[in-house]
């Protein structure tokens, strides 16, 4: 029999009573446990399915939705910290240059992944202050939307 050092909470499986001090746990409720959750990199996630037994599998719930503009050309765009799942970045339609999108350090010119105007790219992210934005261009914009 193992011990749960630290007590934690799951969000979606209500338990009663709330887990506190050193519970005793078994090999098949730890076996349970690891079917039932998923792991992001931060926190349990309960995971869920269909009546069938499919994994339920969905888009997560979009935060907000900015719209962006460089004031010079050349200029890199960086965001502050801000927890998130997904981003989807798009060159807007009528913008006069590319942009380029970079993760994990500064874009730059021909450094990142390219897009020109009217295309998009979805990103899994954990944090917006990954995400890096390039504008060649004065007056360029990107529509960026963020879901946690």
């Amino acid at each position: 029999m193992f011990e749960i050092q630290t007590p934690f909470s799951i969000k979606g499986i209500p338990l009663k009573p709330e887990l506190s001090g050193r519970q005793k746990v078994d090999e098949t409720l730890i076996q349970t446990l690891s079917a039932l959750l998923g792991f992001d990199g931060e926190a349990r996630r309960l995971l869920t399915c269909a009546l069938n037994g499919s994994l339920n599998v969905v888009a997560p719930t979009c935060q907000e939705i900015v719209n962006i503009q460089a004031t010079g050309d050349g200029q890199n765009w960086t965001f502050t910290d801000t927890p998130c799942t997904e981003a989807m970045v798009r060159n807007i339609w009528g913008s006069t240059a590319d942009i380029f999108v970079q993760v994990g350090r500064t874009a730059a010119g021909n450094d990142g992944w390219r897009l020109r105007p009217g295309e998009w790219i979805k990103l899994s992210i954990n944090n917006m202050n990954v995400l890096n934005i390039y504008f060649i261009d004065s007056g360029n914009r990107a529509e960026i939307a963020r879901a946690v």
